[in-house]
């Protein structure tokens, strides 16, 4: 028979990772009043939550990138939105050989891994079954649990569409409310006005509109933990909650104002695996960056953490240093070349502009659908926008200071401030060396990278691997690269990770191939283990 997950394997904790899309921390929980969200409120109330938590972008395929790897997007060519959109070459990010998702890590280790249809890592394309097939067990519009191995823990990653920024367009908000799939349970007079908007009652719908969108996305959250306590998994599923980045409204997505970057983090853990230092239902208010959710992630399942990782264990009690700051990074938007890079400890944000005097909004196709955008754009064109409504809109200068504590909107740069010329040098710093530790291919022009990744704008294919069965019937598989990530399935049944020698039965059909992230799976090799050998 087949070789199975380890006994060591068994004992480790399920996880379950719920990602929400284009949504800040408007959660009751979080303590934003306006939020209708019980049941995130019911799971925070007996867990952890990390308010202080930031994606490395304000966008989803580069946050999205620099998650699933736990490396800075930029080093690994993933920080343009998007590859695909690319006009000069095709290409995707061509990650360093070396350098795996962390789900495929786990899935080596023995865990089943399953996600829902978004993949949208730049050396994918956007939907699944267009990324390297070495990373899940399953991916697809009916992720679950249900297809492992009796006693085999999981690592399930579902992102929850509901609140996607296109939720807000307006066909898409009469087709909901024709199909009575969004309760309207707040109201435009309801909700606070951020003040580098006008006071205007479009804005205003569309923010009740976000809210009623995160009411929806909070019941399929009850779903997912109710399933969880249904099939007996509660007590041993360790449940992560969060979102791929800021709200989907203008000057928050896209952008790396907190108003893009920062979002609600909950981690909650069973009674009888949590670490004795957690309260639950408590805020631990230190500084978390989305690269190192996969790094806890392997911690928690006792899986040693690689050393390219740029993130470290924050999330396990005593695993690592607290961070002093926290990076992220603008790039291209569709045709709009943009090159921002920011740095952010607890009181203040530091953003350098390479490509200064451009305007921060643009015409953004997809943006413009909403209702907001085209108000404010009407403003602008009407001269009623204020001074700090007005900013995003004017050329970007090349250095902004925000003190984050007594201005969290950040519209107030002090960058020119003398009381803060310490504190102008102190951040600088701190972003220099950090840019001095990574790999930033924005260092060269896209199209460079792009001719480097996809030669002459062709995907490269991994090449196959070799595969061979002893007349015990023990196969190897043997990659061309070492690096290569490499499958195997026995007579045309599931595909599998492949890490070690495995026994198969007589009369058997193994079929292998190989990828490299970015690249094309290899094609097909085949070996047969005969009731002759």
């Amino acid at each position: 028979m087949l070789l199975t997950t380890s006994a060591h394997a068994q004992q480790r904790p399920n996880i379950l990772l719920i990602m929400a899309e284009d949504m800040s921390a408007r959660v009751g929980a979080f303590g934003d009043e306006v939020a209708v969200t019980p049941n995130l409120d019911r799971l925070a109330s007996t867990s952890i939550r990390y308010p202080n938590t930031f994606t490395t972008a304000g966008v989803c395929a580069p946050s999205r990138a620099a998650h699933i790897l736990a490396v800075h997007q930029m080093s690994v060519g993933a920080q343009h939105m998007r590859t695909r959109s690319f006009k000069e070459s095709p290409y995707r990010s061509v990650p360093p050989a070396h350098i795996k998702a962390y789900p495929e890590l786990l899935r080596r280790q023995g865990y089943y891994t399953f996600t829902s249809s978004k993949l949208d890592y730049q050396f994918s394309n956007t939907s699944a079954g267009s990324g390297p097939f070495s990373i899940w067990d399953y991916e697809g519009a009916e992720p679950t649990w249900q297809g492992r191995a009796d006693g085999q823990p999981f690592f399930g990653f579902v992102t929850l569409t509901e609140t996607h920024e296109q939720q807000m367009f307006p066909r898409k908000v009469a087709m909901n409310n024709a199909k009575g799939s969004r309760a309207k349970v707040v109201h435009a007079d309801q909700v606070l006005v951020p003040p580098y908007y006008p006071d205007h009652d479009t804005i205003r719908t569309d923010i009740a509109q976000h809210y009623n969108n995160i009411f929806t996305m909070d019941q399929m959250v009850g779903k997912w933990l109710l399933q969880l306590r249904e099939d007996g998994l509660a007590e041993n599923t360790i449940v992560i909650w969060t979102t791929d980045h800021g709200d989907g409204l203008p000057r928050a997505k896209r952008e790396i104002y907190d108003s893009g970057i920062k979002v609600p983090l909950i981690i909650h853990w069973p009674k009888g695996i949590k670490p004795e230092t957690l309260i639950p239902g408590s805020a631990d208010k230190k500084l978390i960056s989305f690269v190192d959710i996969g790094p806890s992630v392997l911690a928690i399942a006792g899986i040693p953490v690689p050393d390219y990782m740029h993130g470290t264990a924050q999330l396990v009690p005593g695993a690592s240093h607290e961070r002093n700051y926290i990076y992220a990074a603008k790039d291209r938007l569709d045709g709009f070349n943009s090159r921002e890079r920011a740095v952010r400890d607890s009181q203040f944000k530091y953003i350098k502009n390479s490509l200064p005097n451009i305007p921060g909004a643009q015409h953004i196709t997809y943006r413009d659908r909403l209702a907001t955008m085209q108000t404010l754009w009407q403003h602008l064109s009407a001269g009623k926008l204020n001074t700090a409504q007005r900013f995003w809109f004017e050329p970007r200068p090349a250095e902004e200071l925000y003190d984050i504590v007594s201005d969290p909107h950040e519209i107030n740069n002090i960058v020119d401030s003398t009381k803060h010329i310490s504190t102008l040098g102190r951040m600088r710093s701190a972003l220099t060396d950090w840019q001095s530790r990574i790999v930033d291919y924005s260092e060269i022009t896209e199209l460079a990278m792009a001719k480097d990744f996809w030669p002459d704008g062709e995907q490269p294919v991994t090449q196959v691997p070799k595969t061979m069965i002893n007349s015990a019937g023990v196969a190897s598989i043997v990659p061309s690269e070492v690096d290569d990530s490499v499958g195997y399935r026995v007579n045309g049944g599931a595909w599998r990770l492949y890490s070690k020698p495995l026994r198969i039965p007589k009369s058997t059909l193994l079929e292998a191939k190989s990828v490299r992230y970015g690249w094309a799976e290899s094609p097909l090799t085949r070996a047969s283990h005969t009731a002759d050998d």
